[in-house]
């Protein structure tokens, strides 16, 4: 038997032994949230989240619903800024131009963003004392664009330091993440919440015996509610209409963006080993701690969080094979020998 087929059916064995590993964990955990959601969010809010309460104080959520999903922004500023860097110095006049101006333009978007949500999260806290001009309209438009500008120059410095064999990798990586970054949030918030209306914790711990708003309500996370709460009892109760929006968890998935640095790990192919495994470390830990987070202050459910952080974790692994990897998993598996 050929060194070639050797190879390739080891590769075989791997991607076969990872998939059953990743079924078997999902499964498994799937399992113990459909019927135990209630339980597990019961546990995990206590002396968290009193009776009849919407939101709550408590440092751990609060600093993970800020910080939480700001692997998107991050992501994309970076992806954006290696486009931007790559068109500079590595393409013709006319590719550079039409490149750098749509890098350009988008580059200071993540930024801004982040500013954006960052504030408004922190705004509650923060507000006391200070000049409500200062808050509100053309002046906190204009520090939120500073902030994305600032932003902006400091990735873009630092993207340059890569060398040109480099930046030509990085490239695959880039077009990679602004595609799963995207597809994710996009079908996370806009795909899913609404079809399946799924009412939260905290929303059926306000009037906890209310056969539309309570824990009678409470459904599973496979059940298809649609909008059977309306805008207008939200409103009225909640003061806001996303009571009904905790399946699946966009704060989880989009914490999974940090699953980007594994396709970073496939394309930068670090040495050493210890580096290698920090890739996998990083966003597996942090987008867990989000996770938790969210079930703890009564935001989410386990399969809320299950399904938002693996859906982003399925998507990155399709966008690394199709722009990473250029479907060698896929080969290896469909591979056979003689």
């Amino acid at each position: 038997m050929s060194q070639t087929v050797k190879k390739a059916l080891s590769q075989k064995s791997r991607v076969i032994i990872s998939c059953a590993l990743f079924c078997a964990v999902f499964g498994a955990l799937l399992i113990i949230a459909t019927f135990f959601d209630l339980d597990i969010s019961r546990f995990l809010t206590k002396g968290i989240l009193a009776p009849g309460q919407y939101d709550t104080n408590n440092a751990f959520g609060a600093f993970f619903e800020i910080i939480g999903d700001s692997p998107v922004e991050i992501m994309l500023a970076f992806s954006i800024d290696i486009l931007f860097v790559y068109a500079f110095r590595l393409l013709d006049k006319t590719k550079r131009i039409v490149l750098m101006t749509v890098a350009g333009a988008f580059s200071v978007a993540p930024g801004y963003v982040l500013s954006m949500i960052v504030f408004n999260r922190l705004k509650p806290h923060i507000l006391f004392g200070m000049d409500v001009e200062l808050t509100t309209g053309a002046y906190l438009h204009a520090t939120y664009l500073f902030f994305g500008i600032v932003f902006a120059v400091l990735g873009i410095l630092a993207v340059n330091n890569f060398s040109d064999k480099s930046l030509r990798v990085l490239v695959k990586f880039a077009v990679a993440t602004i595609v799963f970054a995207a597809v994710s949030t996009i079908g996370i918030n806009l795909g899913f919440k609404d079809a399946f209306g799924r009412l939260r914790f905290r929303a059926m711990n306000v009037k906890p015996d209310d056969e539309t708003i309570g824990f009678p309500a409470f459904s599973r996370w496979y059940e298809l509610k649609g909008h059977s709460v309306s805008d207008e009892l939200m409103t009225s109760v909640f003061g806001h209409t996303d009571a009904n929006k905790s399946f699946p968890s966009g704060h989880t998935g989009a914490a999974g963006t940090s699953y980007a640095l594994i396709m970073l790990n496939s394309t930068l192919n670090p040495k050493k080993k210890s580096v290698r495994a920090l890739f996998w470390i990083i966003p597996v830990v942090f987008t867990g701690i989000v996770a938790l987070s969210r079930i703890m202050v009564g935001a989410h459910f386990m399969s809320d969080v299950l399904m938002g952080g693996t859906f982003s974790f399925v998507l990155m692994i399709i966008s690394r094979e199709i722009f990473v990897l250029k479907g060698a998993n896929i080969k290896a598996l469909f591979s056979k020998s003689n």
